[in-house]
């Protein structure tokens, strides 16, 4: 495996972003996996990678930073991501990857973004004039897809209605309190289900039944929707697991059957 860390793709309000970049061995081009990190949209980093075992399969795996909830609200997540996508695609002759197949993924908040990226190819308030930053498959861990709490998919487990926790997180992100009228705007705004229409690439859904963090009906929500549209979309339940569910051997063979067939590779399961 060959590393390229600390690139920086985007420099905004006096701060510079960077993605890391993992690519494997061979001379072919590789598709590449885009990696977002969870953390409640207010803390981690590129470094939170939960993908890179995939370069040892022949995949690349890109990391990338964005502005937290605690630097900046809602859409800044959502615009640094396709801007690092954007900027590896504009760049594609310095970098060893087929950016024709890319695949989105990310846990708890960063599934959030995944998905929220997967939904919104085009949304030109979110990106570069010009840019690509479409996606040709989604991975959703455990995200968040409904920010909106008047309906019974509250994105917190034990509390339909949303703890002050969920309140507060929630608000961080968006900026404003989450109950006042622009807050239900910007809720709605930042919820992958608001986009879906039925152009999205193929999804793949994975959450814990025992999760106490983000309820599984919010991943539910979004495999229902995505399916009311023809979307193809799957959803893998494990059982017994909760949030951020430790290694699970038949979650990880999903995942390598779906990016496989839909990037239509054989390559060595050993």
């Amino acid at each position: 495996m060959r590393e390229i860390l600390d690139i920086a793709y985007r420099t905004i309000g006096g701060k510079t972003l960077y993605l890391d970049l993992f690519l494997p061995g061979g001379p072919e081009l590789p598709p590449l996996i885009f990696w977002i990190h969870g953390g409640a949209w207010m803390m981690g980093d590129r470094k939170w990678c939960g993908a890179k075992a995939e370069t040892g399969r022949g995949y690349a795996v890109a990391s990338v930073d964005y502005r937290l909830s605690t630097e900046a609200p809602f859409p800044a997540c959502i615009e640094d991501c396709k801007y690092a996508l954007a900027f590896l695609r504009e760049n594609a002759g310095e970098y060893p990857v087929d950016f024709s197949r890319v695949c989105v993924a990310g846990d708890s908040a960063g599934g959030h973004l995944a998905a929220l990226m997967g939904v919104s190819s085009g949304h030109a308030d979110w990106e570069p004039g010009g840019a690509d930053c479409s996606v040709q498959a989604v991975i959703d861990y455990f995200g968040p897809s409904w920010l909106m709490r008047e309906r019974p998919q509250s994105w917190h487990s034990g509390n339909p209605q949303g703890s002050e926790e969920d309140r507060r997180v929630v608000g961080g992100l968006l900026g404003v309190p989450v109950d006042s009228p622009k807050g239900l705007m910007a809720a709605a705004a930042a919820s992958p289900v608001t986009y879906i229409d039925g152009t999205e690439p193929p999804f793949l859904i994975l959450h814990g039944d025992k999760d106490d963090i983000v309820s599984i009906e919010q991943s539910r929500l979004l495999r229902n929707e995505l399916e009311k549209h023809g979307v193809p979309v799957a959803m893998h339940t494990v059982f017994g697991g909760g949030h951020c569910f430790e290694s699970n051997p038949a979650a990880e063979a999903v995942v390598k059957d779906f990016l496989d067939y839909h990037f239509n590779r054989v390559v060595d399961r050993a």
